[in-house]
């Protein structure tokens, strides 16, 4: 029993590693923006029968592919991981060597389809990409995983892929122009400084928080909280949020007290800046006092569910914590067999006991 609970114990401390290692990875993951479309080139805009089917609204469809497939080696900002970033990934193929007038949509699914490791005679026939195999190290770096891409996924699929990658960019974190926006949204909660449509400051109603200067009329609840509900509700992460600010209090299911925040005669929305600003504070809030929802707690939930389902699956772990001799004879019925102490401990129990004898004395009377 004890070597199977040893076993299972084993692939517990597996398991631990491995989702270590994944909730660290997801933790350091590189926050990412969409670009303008002002700053947008024209040909991913519109790149005809290589554009992605998407609208604008909700997750871009090829994030998940991007995070499964690319993700692990490439970044979209500048930052050189296994590969390189793709930061200008669309100028640096438009204008690098040309390849018979493709789209770089185009241009790029060719790539990602035919790619195969190996040597010199391995190389791209485009040349943009024949020369980047040949500055990135040549064999051995070229996307010799690929992730499985061109067996398990449609061309429209890889599509969306590239489509993802030259809509959005990663985001640098600048550590003085962050605090610049967490004290910009301190005054504006604070009513230090007004909004720019004349909406009412937090701590005219609320608290937020435990510093003194943030201590409102306590007409309603603390407000401590605010960026964990913003997550919930918000959906443009790389915008920090800010729609679920916006929906907690202009939007349609918004309070009826929060209508000074709201379109209306009376009233006035926050701006995306303001918007941006508070919710940056209130997250800043959120780390000093442990309430933020962090992907570090994947590993832990997972760690757990681990642990309860080897439990479920093996029982016979719980001798290790609570049996103190486990034996296992394959001998024969214990109660028959000699083993040791115990064998003489079960003779003896098994042994009738002797009547004691009757006092004579007693004996005599009765016969009297």
């Amino acid at each position: 029993m004890r070597v199977r609970s040893l076993r299972w114990l084993t692939l517990l401390a597996c398991a631990a590693i491995a989702f270590g290692a994944l909730g660290y990875t997801v933790a350091q993951a590189q926050a990412v923006e969409k670009v303008p479309d002002a700053e947008l080139p024209a040909g991913v805009k519109d790149a005809g029968e290589f554009s992605a089917k998407w609208d604008g609204a909700g997750e871009h469809p090829g994030k998940k592919l991007f995070d499964t497939a690319c993700g692990a080696c490439h970044s979209l900002g500048t930052d050189y991981k296994v590969g390189p970033g793709f930061a200008g990934l669309y100028d640096r193929v438009s204008t690098g060597p040309a390849h018979e007038g493709k789209a770089v949509q185009q241009r790029l699914l060719e790539f990602i389809k035919t790619v195969e490791p190996g040597g010199a005679d391995k190389y791209s026939a485009d040349p943009y990409f024949k020369s980047s195999q040949e500055k990135n190290g040549g064999a051995g770096v070229q996307m010799s995983a690929r992730g499985g891409l061109a067996a398990t996924v449609t061309d429209r699929q890889i599509l969306d892929l590239i489509d993802y990658i030259l809509r959005f960019r990663g985001v640098d974190f600048v550590e003085a122009d962050y605090l610049k926006q967490v004290e910009l949204g301190r005054e504006l909660v604070a009513g230090l400084r007004g909004f720019e449509y004349g909406a009412p400051s937090c701590t005219g109603c609320h608290t937020a928080g435990a510093q003194p200067s943030l201590r409102g009329a306590n007409l309603a609840g603390n407000i401590a909280d605010t960026y964990v509900l913003s997550r919930r509700l918000g959906k443009d992460e790389k915008r920090n949020f800010a729609d679920g600010l916006y929906e907690m209090l202009s939007g349609p299911n918004a309070p009826a007290a929060h209508h000074y925040y709201k379109d209306v005669e009376g009233g006035g929305p926050l701006t995306e800046a303001e918007l941006l600003a508070v919710n940056t504070f209130f997250e800043q809030q959120a780390r000093e006092v442990g309430t933020e929802r962090d992907s570090n707690y994947l590993p832990i939930f997972a760690l757990l569910a681990a642990a309860l389902l080897i439990l479920l699956l093996e029982p016979s772990v719980l001798n290790v914590f609570f049996v103190k001799e486990d034996h296992e004879y394959v001998d024969g019925p214990y109660a028959e067999e000699h083993h040791g102490d115990h064998g003489h401990e079960h003779k003896a129990a098994d042994k009738p006991a002797e009547q004691p004898k009757a006092d004579e004395k007693t004996e005599e009377k009765k016969d009297d």
